[in-house]
């Protein structure tokens, strides 16, 4: 079950990057993860960048459109703990 508060990431497809932007909130610090195509896991790819975040990376193939997904960890560490974001999915033409 999510709610309006659990979309604390949230993304565009603009000039063939994908525009990412975050809402910390009291969080310390954020990890963005991403899936492209046929991966089988997210992996990282900025940490504690602030937003927008823009993710230039070429397709896999050039010539097949890529659905990409994001996701976030946001970090509290007073209390070592660590909370995913919603899942982001968009397409690259």
């Amino acid at each position: 079950m999510s709610s309006a508060s659990d979309h604390i990431l949230h993304a565009i497809v603009q000039d063939g990057s994908v525009c990412l932007s975050y809402h910390l909130g009291i969080a310390d610090g954020i990890t963005l993860l991403s899936r492209r195509g046929h991966e089988p896991e997210f992996s990282a790819f900025a940490e504690d960048e602030p937003p927008p975040v823009i993710d230039a990376r070429a397709k896999l193939d050039p010539h097949q459109p890529e659905t990409r997904h994001y996701r976030a960890i946001l970090r509290y560490s007073a209390n070592e703990i660590r909370r995913f974001s919603n899942e982001i999915v968009l397409t690259l033409p």
